[in-house]
């Protein structure tokens, strides 16, 4: 469309982006490859480092940052990294992760260096303040003297097996999309088409400028959707009684 003349809108820069288990598959892999352990434990780059608050926020908004996050890192590349008294907190990937019973052991599998990694775990460990953990609320489990802090859900890596998870950006859908007015007519040349409507994830850039809450997607997708198919409709019908007439 945008060869065919459409006028755009948005950032191409900025996507609705989460984060996937690297072995996912390049196209379509669904909800299933997300890895939603995140706030459970740390996230470290290839070189062994924390780069991000963990527990900033509830699901909802947190896993549409980490995929931009991760993005962010060398090698766009993550691992999520949790001990044995997550299990039963998260809904597990469909592929099962990394597992050891001790941190060198769990850095070789997942190519990092043994020694900074083990570094990382325990001045995160040390940080770690006493509190009553509840994953369903903002806690009062956080790290003290640490940068960057864990503000919530923040509890020692400490019971072995421990589990680590290859990350990489899943996207959704980007920023950039077609322009459109509010009855979901493309714009070519600053003008609404007679006959071309879009909804979702094409025009997303004309509702999305930064930043994501859950179900803003389908909530597009619904509303213009529904937008787009009644002028469809009274498009091709305008433009059936124009050739009879």
């Amino acid at each position: 469309m945008m060869d065919a003349g459409a006028d755009i809108i948005g950032d191409p820069s900025q996507s609705h982006c989460v984060a996937i288990d690297a072995r996912a598959p390049l196209y379509d892999g669904g909800i299933c490859t997300r890895v939603d352990c995140v706030s459970l434990g740390i996230v470290v780059n290839r070189d062994a480092e924390r780069f991000y608050d963990e527990g900033e926020d509830f699901w909802p908004k947190r896993y549409a940052i980490w995929g931009r996050l991760v993005a962010q890192q060398p090698g766009q590349i993550g691992y999520s990294i949790i001990d044995s008294k997550a299990i039963g907190h998260f809904m597990p990937p469909v592929f099962p992760g990394a597992q050891a019973n001790t941190l060198a052991e769990l850095a070789c599998q997942l190519g990092l260096d043994a020694e900074k990694f083990t570094r990382t775990v325990t001045q995160y460990n040390q940080a770690c303040q006493p509190g009553h953990f509840d994953h369903t609320l903002l806690d009062n489990c956080a790290t003290k003297n640490l940068t960057p802090a864990k503000t919530h859900w923040a509890r020692p890596l400490d019971a072995p097996p421990y589990y680590g998870y290859a990350l990489r950006p899943g996207i959704t859908f980007t920023y950039l999309g077609l322009k459109v007015n509010e009855r979901a007519a493309v714009h070519f040349a600053g003008h609404p088409s007679r006959n071309l409507f879009v909804a979702g994830e094409m025009m997303a850039g004309n509702v999305l400028g930064k930043g994501y809450t859950a179900g803003v997607g389908m909530s597009i997708g619904t509303t213009f959707g529904r937008i787009a198919g009644i002028e469809a409709a009274r498009a091709a019908h305008k433009e059936a009684h124009h050739e009879t007439a």
